[in-house]
C-alpha cells in the first residue's frame, strides 16, 4: 500500500489515542510527514468523533502505568467507544522500571482491553509495545557486569522487554500491535540494536534516533509515525 493510500484510507478514520512525551513526538512526526492529510486534533470529546479525525490526548500520570490503563477506559466509557473506529494507547518508559511487577501489569492491562473489546465489539483496539530508552554499553557496560554492579537502567530496561515480549505474545498474531520498541531498536538497514544483560540480549534504543537518551527526535519521529500509519491502516 502507498503512503497516499495509506493517507486516504485513514483520513476516512476516527482514531482516539492516548499518549505521554513519547507519543507527543509520534505525534509531531506524523503531523510533519509529507502528504499528511489527517484532521489532528488534541481532544478526548466524544462530539469531536463525529467526524473523521485523528485526535489525541494525554493518558493518566507518568510512572503510574496503572492510572494509564484506568484513564483510557475511562475516556472510551464517556462516550468515545461509541463513535470511534480506532482506540490505543501506550505507556512510556518511564512506566515501567525494575521495581515493575510486569504479570501483575499486564493482567491489568489485558484485563481492560479485553473488558473495552467486549464491550464496543465494532472498535478495533490496537495495541502499542512500551518504548525505550538508549542504554550505554559497550566496554564499560560490560566491566560492571563483570564487576557485579548493579546497573539499574539496565535492569529497567530488561523489564520493559519483559512486558513487551508479553504484549507480542499476546496480540502479535492479531494483526493490532503496533511494536514501537522493535522500530526503535532497528537501525536503517535492518540490524538489531541490543546490549547483553545478566546472560540475554536485551534491545536498545538505536542512538542515533535519539538526542537525550529516550525522546525521539524529528527523523526517528517521522519514520516511526510513518509505520504507525501503515500499522493503523491495516483497518478496513
Amino acid at each position: 500500500m502507498t503512503t497516499k493510500a495509506m493517507w486516504e484510507g485513514l483520513a476516512q478514520k476516527r482514531v482516539c489515542f492516548g499518549h505521554q512525551s513519547v507519543g507527543a513526538d509520534l505525534m509531531k512526526g506524523l503531523s510533519a510527514l509529507d502528504g499528511c492529510c489527517l484532521d489532528i486534533v488534541k481532544s478526548y470529546d466524544p462530539e469531536i468523533f463525529r467526524r473523521p479525525v485523528f485526535a489525541h490526548f494525554q493518558v493518566g500520570e507518568n510512572r503510574d502505568p496503572q492510572s494509564k490503563c484506568r484513564a483510557f477506559a475511562q475516556v472510551i466509557d464517556n462516550g468515545v467507544g461509541t463513535q470511534v473506529d480506532i482506540a490505543l494507547f501506550k505507556l512510556c518508559y518511564v512506566d515501567i522500571t525494575a521495581k515493575t511487577d510486569a504479570d501483575e501489569l499486564f493482567q491489568t492491562y489485558q484485563g481492560i482491553m479485553n473488558s473495552l473489546s467486549h464491550r464496543y465489539p465494532k472498535v478495533a483496539f490496537f495495541h502499542v509495545t512500551v518504548p525505550l530508552r538508549q542504554v550505554g554499553d559497550g566496554w564499560l557496560g560490560w566491566l560492571r557486569e563483570k564487576s557485579g554492579r548493579f546497573d539499574q537502567e539496565r535492569d529497567n530496561q530488561t523489564q520493559r522487554h519483559l512486558f513487551n515480549q508479553k504484549l507480542r505474545s499476546a496480540y502479535g498474531a492479531s494483526g493490532r500491535l503496533f511494536d514501537i520498541a522493535k522500530e526503535e531498536a532497528t537501525y536503517p538497514d535492518g540490524r538489531s540494536s541490543c546490549f547483553r544483560h545478566r546472560g540475554e540480549a536485551v534491545p536498545n534504543l538505536v542512538s542515533d534516533y535519539t538526542d537525550d537518551g529516550g525522546h525521539l527526535n524529528q527523523h526517528a519521529a517521522k519514520e516511526i509515525a510513518r509505520r504507525l500509519l501503515a500499522c493503523l491502516s491495516t483497518v478496513d
